[in-house]
């Protein structure tokens, strides 16, 4: 992975932030080459500190670290997108994410996700209670049939 930092007067780079999980974009920060070394290294996300002029850590004084996942360069190898695994709040604000945005999408999209778990749980350990399981044992047919009447 080759970043281009002499492509900016400052040297640094932007870094997008994404959960490795959920996908929702956590923050950016901005990286030199030794704060991308130090991630690459540690496995722990680090940053340039422009107004402190200092490389910090994530989660160094909350303990609210980000552990790397994955890491893409875009087309032109001059911004970085991390997947992380979080340890809690990415925000200083304690909000899970430095894009609050709309609460209703925020609300939405975990409902899902929320779901998309519990289905996935319930096919993978069936529970006799369940009438998800219910449905599964019965097959494609009946849940398509089922997911039409909750539609109309």
């Amino acid at each position: 992975m080759k970043l281009q930092f002499d492509k900016y007067a400052d040297g640094l780079v932007p870094a997008i932030v994404q959960d490795a999980v959920t996908d929702q974009i956590l923050m950016l920060g901005f990286m030199n080459e030794a704060a991308f070394a130090k991630t690459r290294e540690s496995g722990l996300v680090a940053f340039y500190s422009r107004s402190r002029q200092r490389l910090w850590t994530k989660g160094e004084t909350s303990g609210n670290f980000l552990r790397v996942a994955e890491m893409f360069t875009d087309c032109d190898n001059d911004t970085l997108l991390i997947k992380a695994t979080l340890a809690g709040p990415v925000c200083h604000t304690g909000a899970q994410t430095c894009f609050e945005g709309d609460t209703l999408n925020k609300l939405n999209r975990n409902i899902l996700f929320d779901l998309e778990k519990i289905i996935e749980q319930r096919h993978t350990n069936p529970d006799q209670n369940s009438y998800t399981s219910k449905l599964f044992s019965k097959g494609i047919n009946k849940i398509a049939q089922k997911v039409g009447e909750e539609a109309v």
